[in-house]
Order: structure tokens, then sequence, then C-alpha cells
């Protein structure tokens, strides 16, 4: 039997997720706990232990992992990271608009690797490729019938953007100021079709003055915050589903998984390359429309027929063993030791 191995983990500057608490199941409610969850399990079978950088460990850890660059104030990793340079790997997870340290190349000299979706960085070398893991929690949602469904939501955390930072972005365009402008004008039009969910949107009256700038203010459509978010999208035909930026390859986070577990039609704007991805017939490319009126007249032109072709092709994505195997957890487990932790599968 090999010695137990072990490894921290930085598991990005949320605090919540220290203490181990990213790979405890009651603990992490987040969308995609099931990807640390399931790598715990899996690295333990390989004796390998991994645990968040804050607990201490009988053993000095053979590999640091690192998700996204900590935030500057963070001096404790940062010692960590630059006391343990030979055994650093980086996993650059957010884009630049979150999270602009990730692309401070002065601070990649303290890894030996560097994991990213972001095409222009990787060379095989020192920068490889890594598509953004996803949960497979809820893939086997039965769909509903079309007639019980109701139209159309958009479930999003209402978030501000980093403005200065935005100025400074070389990746894309940010898409915030844009779900602001799809739920005004849903609101507008189809108060009684369309359904705002998420926390941060229902602030008060006394925001209005900047409420152009950054949607502070009270929306009639809105219906609170979300316990799950695949049940509640699977009682609708259409999603609003906009990444948080656009003009970029590659970067294709959880939001249209979501819609395809729950069997409701994405209407996605975000990664410039998302065919190469997701087949045309799973999603409703938003690029298509002029404006969003164009896109209501689309919408309410779907008839069962229509939208059960978008279910069934969601169905067979969803049973594709290739694509499962390159988006879920159980390939991320299997890489991150073969490739991140460099360890010969057995």
């Amino acid at each position: 039997m090999q010695d137990q191995k072990f490894v921290s983990l930085f598991p990005s500057n949320v605090n919540h997720y220290l203490h181990n608490l990213v790979f405890d199941s009651q603990k992490n409610k987040g969308v995609e706990a099931k990807v640390f969850i399931t790598l715990k399990q899996y690295l333990k079978k390989k004796n390998i232990i991994i645990n968040t950088y804050d607990i201490d460990t009988e053993k000095e850890p053979f590999k640091y992992v690192y998700i996204d660059m900590p935030h500057p104030w963070r001096l404790d990793v940062w010692k960590k990271i630059i006391l343990n340079r030979g055994k650093n790997t980086f996993i650059c997870n957010e884009p630049q608009l979150v999270n602009i340290l990730n692309y401070w190349k002065p601070l990649h000299f303290f890894f030996k690797k560097i994991y990213t979706w972001y095409d222009p960085l990787v060379d095989n070398r020192k920068y490889f490729k890594i598509l953004l893991p996803k949960s497979s929690l809820g893939i086997k949602t039965k769909p509903k019938n079309f007639k019980e469904k109701k139209f159309l939501v958009l479930i999003n955390k209402n978030m501000l953007p980093f403005y200065p930072f935005q100025l400074l972005n070389s990746q894309g365009r940010e898409l915030y100021s844009e779900r602001i402008k799809s739920i005004e004008f849903f609101e507008e039009k189809i108060p009684n079709k369309f359904y705002l969910y998420g926390r941060g949107w229902n602030k008060p009256k006394k925001y209005n003055l900047t409420e152009k700038i950054f949607g502070f203010r009270k929306y009639i459509t809105y219906k609170g915050e979300v316990d799950d978010k695949i049940e509640l999208l699977s009682n609708f035909k259409f999603s609003i589903c906009f990444e948080n930026l656009t003009g970029v390859n590659g970067w294709i986070t959880e939001k249209i998984f979501d819609c395809f577990k729950a069997r409701c039609v994405p209407i996605y704007w975000g990664a410039t390359d998302i065919k190469k991805y997701i087949p045309k017939e799973c999603f409703i490319d938003f690029r298509r429309f002029r404006d969003y009126d164009e896109l209501l007249i689309f919408l309410n032109s779907i008839d069962e027929e229509k939208y059960s072709r978008y279910v069934r092709s969601i169905d067979k994505l969803l049973s594709d063993k290739k694509f499962i195997n390159l988006w879920f957890e159980d390939q991320f487990a299997s890489f991150f030791l073969e490739d991140i932790l460099e360890i010969q599968n057995e």
C-alpha cells in the first residue's frame, strides 16, 4: 500500500469553504458542491487526503492547489504560496472581470503549473487548458409537461461588477448590465409571464438614484430567493441564461448546464465559441436577435412540438457519455489525480 499523501487546497476566496466545509455535503450548498465532495472521496480511495489550506496535517502536503488568486490581504495564504513555490499549482477559475489578480503574470512565477479556460494563455508548457467542472446533481430530472410550464424566468444574484476593473478588462464585455436590460424589458412587456428570482433584487426605493447604473430597484416580477434551482427551472419553458461576460472563448459556467438538467430551454449569451461545446439544437442563441422584441416574438412562436425538439436534443446531450466524461465531476476527479497531482491512475 502506498504511503498516505496530503494535498492542500485553497478553494477560492469564499471563507465559508474553509475548515473542509467545501467537502461537506451538509454544509456546502454551492452549485458545484458535488465536484469537491466527489474529488475528496475519489482521492481518499487512492490514499490521498485533500484538505483546505487552513487544516494542519500530520505530514507536509506534497502539493498545494489554489483555485483563483487569494485577495491581497490574505497574508497567511500568500506566505504559503511564497514558501512552497515548487509545489504550487494554480487553477485559474474566475475571469479578469471578477478577479484581476488571476491574470497578473508576475504572480504566476510562484506556480509550477497553471490551468485555465482562457485559450490565449495556453502554451502546454506552463499553462494548460481546463474545462470548468460541473456537478451532475439533478441530471436525471424528468421534463414537465409543456402546458404546465410557466413562460420565462431569470435566476441570478444581483451582483455589482467591479467597475474600475472593467476598464482594464481585456476579456470581452460584462453582461451584468444586460441582465438588467432584459429584466426591465420583460417586466414591462409580459409582467404576468416573466419571473425574477435570486438574491438582492428587492432593494428599497431609496436607491432609485442609482438604479439605472446598478440595478438597485424593486422589481414587481421579483419572487424571492431560490432553494432548489434545478427544481425551479424545471417549471419554466425558457430561462434567460447570460454569463457574467461575453466576447471570450471557453468561459462556460454552470448556468447553461443547470437549464439542461431542468429540461428548461436556455436563452444563452456568453462564450463566443459555445457551439464548439454545446450543439445549437439545445439552446436559443441570443446573438441571433436584433433586440428583445425580436426574441419575444420568436419565443411566442414556439409551440409544443418545436419545444419538444429542444428537450429531446437536451436529453440526447445528457445521455452522451463523451459529453458527460468531458464536463462532470468524475472526469474532473480523474483529471485532478493524473494531471494536477501528476499521479498515474491505477
